[in-house]
């Protein structure tokens, strides 16, 4: 909750919180946030910027906002300067709609529609297999214009804008429902998780730090005022500098810290641990995270490197699924997504009553339950739930998936959404993914001999949507959502301009995208999906699927009920026994891919905030905030410098200063 102080602030009007101003500057954000993404990434090809739940990028701007723009305001008359519900309001706006550049939504989406007709040949046989079950309205089939989107346009051509116009449009729509899904979820938890269990959502800890005062008389921040914020800050960003230094100067040596600086293994058999420990990104987010759940994170992710070298000594392991995307080793990622689901299933077990009240609610008006404080009426997050479920399976219909295989393919979709969200708003990670995609899970939990070539070609086209598996809208929506308690004035409106930014972003960054594969050729993007090959990769393993169908996998079903056993015996135990202190949240996330990467800063986080509260509790607790608030801004002003660089002196060969 925010903080006032009655020396330094003074109070905000109830009209000065979704105003016109925040909205349109928020929608503004999430363009150029769209397009500096798109240009760093594929241009500039420096860091990647757009995999964490509270984008480095969106820190950046609001990190401007409040210690540039509104003191400059204040100076200009305090009764211009942003409230702190109006900055809250850009922040809410921006944590969605950021989402959709390069790796969220635009780079997978034109990756892999844009994959099956122009890397078809006669050898993979895909026009056999593919292109019968590919309609028009859903990829581009001009050959022509898809090989001038990967190899360039001849000089003086212009771009064929028309060929992607009915398939982006018809996926737009998919995307806007899936959205509508998401937010329609998160709106109706909202409260359970809030109000009821109290989850302490640390990711929208950092924006009330950092705008709690934008009222307040003084021009400078009170979190920036002391050395406590300074000397850390200071720290992190020379850090940066100095590296980019050695880019032009040989003879100073660089510091090899960034984005990691190796990985060890604690025997030959052991799964990695990378050395990531100044992700100082991670750490400033997880300090506002409760410390059992921060020793859950690192106590599970040691368990998963000893459980992976028992097995690898042991020789036993079962074949990798059938994409590219889920997690290794597969006995311990299908473990973690049994564990994930477990933990979806019994928080909407623990939630039946608010959930009962919820669409009694949303049935008669005259139910008890109120919802005057939600951001949209219970009524209509019901019915937009109800709609946006049904346009999406009857849009997978339309594309090819038999309703069973879309059944599954959106329970575990529903699962990842769901769980990371819950993981986000509990936990604080600002990188987290699940272990298995609802691809692979429907393929193996299924089996491919009684899913159509059809259906498998459909399973294919929805890797569009894969996003690393990291729950696509639902975390941001979760916190947009969060944040909406905290802005005032019209907040019944947030939602809808949180979805006009995602569209937005979508049309700014797949225009830009389209735009540098016909200018440069999409061959020349240093990432995926177009220089490392995913797309093709997931096409040629589905139609490995297609020709040679294969049964039920028992082997996967029983490491997913090991791990959805673990977790309820977890459960029980923390539920059930008081001196029982072990959360069982970080089972579901021990063996995910990024999980290696930053398990180091969550274990710093984990100690520095234990012996601060040992030592000091609470007040030593909030009187180190500035530090861990400083080590952040100077890693993000940083990273924003080494694209600078990158961007002026050495743009297409850049280096990746950021990246987990």
């Amino acid at each position: 909750m925010m903080r006032s102080d009655k020396k330094t602030t003074t109070p905000v009007p109830a009209e000065r919180g979704l105003t016109f101003r925040s909205v349109g500057l928020g929608l503004g954000i999430v363009v150029f946030i769209n397009l500096w993404v798109t240009y760093a990434e594929t241009v500039v090809h420096s860091s990647r910027l757009n995999l964490s739940y509270f984008q480095l990028t969106l820190m950046a701007v609001f990190l401007i906002l409040v210690a540039i723009a509104n003191p400059f305001l204040k100076m200009c008359s305090p009764r211009v300067a942003f409230s702190p519900s109006e900055l809250l309001a850009i922040v809410a706006i921006g944590m969605v709609g950021c989402v959709v550049p390069a790796s969220g939504i635009t780079g997978f989406l034109i990756g892999v529609i844009a994959t099956p007709i122009y890397f078809s040949t006669p050898e993979n046989r895909w026009a056999e297999f593919y292109h019968p079950h590919l309609n028009s309205w859903v990829v581009p089939t001009e050959p022509e214009a898809l090989r001038t989107f990967f190899e360039g346009l001849p000089l003086g051509a212009s771009i064929p804008w028309g060929v992607w116009v009915a398939p982006l449009a018809w996926w737009a729509t998919f995307i806007l429902a899936v959205f509508a899904l998401s937010a329609s979820t998160m709106v109706i938890l909202r409260k359970q998780w809030s109000d009821n269990e109290k989850l302490v959502y640390p990711l929208v800890a950092v924006p009330l730090e950092m705008a709690q005062d934008a009222g307040a008389k003084k021009l400078i921040p009170e979190f920036m005022r002391g050395k406590l914020f300074w000397i850390p800050a200071t720290i992190a960003f020379a850090l940066f500098f100095w590296n980019t230094i050695s880019w032009s100067f040989p003879l100073v040596p660089a510091l090899n810290i960034f984005p990691n600086a190796g990985d060890f293994r604690f025997t030959r058999y052991s799964p990695q641990v990378v050395l990531e420990p100044l992700n100082l990104f991670t750490i400033g987010f997880a300090y506002f995270a409760n410390t059992q759940v921060l020793f859950s994170v690192w106590f599970f992710f040691l368990l998963h490197v000893v459980e992976g070298g028992i097995f690898n000594r042991l020789g036993y392991q079962i074949g990798r699924s059938t994409d590219s995307f889920s997690a290794d080793p597969p006995t311990e990622a299908w473990q973690c997504f049994g564990a994930l689901a477990a933990m979806v299933i019994w928080r909407l077990w623990v939630a039946r009553h608010h959930l009962r009240d919820v669409f009694a609610r949303a049935f008669s008006s005259q139910h008890r339950v109120n919802d005057s404080g939600e951001v949209i009426s219970y009524r209509t997050s019901v019915f937009a739930l109800l709609c946006s479920l049904a346009y999406i399976i009857f849009w997978l219909h339309q594309i090819g998936m038999d309703l069973a295989t879309a059944t599954i393919y959106l329970a575990a979709a529903g699962v990842i959404y769901i769980g990371l969200a819950r993981v986000v708003c509990e936990a604080g990670i600002v990188y987290s993914g699940a272990t298995i995609t609802p691809q692979a899970f429907v393929m193996d939990m299924r089996g491919t001999y009684a899913i159509s070539n059809a259906s498998l070609a459909a399973i294919a086209l929805s890797y569009s949507l894969v996003d690393y598996m990291r729950g696509l809208f639902a975390p941001g929506v979760a916190h947009s959502v969060k944040l909406g308690d905290l802005i005032r004035g019209n907040r019944r409106a947030l939602l809808v301009w949180v979805g006009i930014g995602v569209l937005l972003g979508l049309v700014a960054s797949v225009l830009y995208t389209l735009y540098l594969g016909y200018s440069h050729g999409a061959y020349n993007f240093p990432r995926f999906p177009f220089f490392s090959g995913d797309p093709k990769r997931v096409f040629a393993s589905t139609l490995s699927q297609m020709r040679t169908p294969k049964a039920p996998d028992p082997a996967r079903m029983v490491f997913f009920g090991i791990g959805a056993a673990l977790m309820a015996l977890l459960t029980f135990l923390r539920y059930r026994f008081r001196w029982w202190q072990i959360h069982p949240i970080g089972l579901a996330l021990s063996s995910a891919d990024n999980t290696a990467h930053y398990v180091m800063p969550i274990f710093i986080a984990w100690g520095c905030k234990t012996i601060i509260m040992a030592v000091g509790g609470v007040q030593l607790y909030r009187k180190a905030t500035p530090v861990f608030l400083g080590l952040l801004v100077g890693y993000t002003a940083g990273v924003v410098w080494s694209f600078i660089v990158d961007a002026t002196l050495w743009s297409g060969q850049g280096h990746e200063v950021h990246n987990w």
